[in-house]
């Protein structure tokens, strides 16, 4: 019943953002990505940072996180 209803939500929050996508500003649209993309990095840092500083060290984990991070902003710039 829980994942049923997860899929029933999830659909009819899939349609409410489609309906009104058309009618909402770019302004809007950047606020909803950049709110999407910080619950995605929250969530990683949440489960995967402590994992990776337990398995591999502070020193490590900073580094790779930091140039995984600038890459991605390096590509996004190359676009």
């Amino acid at each position: 019943m829980m994942w049923f209803s997860l899929t029933v939500l999830t659909a009819f929050g899939a349609g409410v953002g489609y309906w009104l996508g058309g009618s909402v500003g770019h302004g809007v649209v950047v606020l909803i990505e950049g709110l999407a993309a910080g619950a995605m990095l929250t969530m990683i840092a949440a489960a995967m940072i402590p994992e990776a500083v337990h398995l591999g060290g502070s020193n490590i984990t900073g580094l790779s996180t930091l140039a995984g991070f600038l890459a991605a902003v390096a590509f996004k710039l190359l676009e």
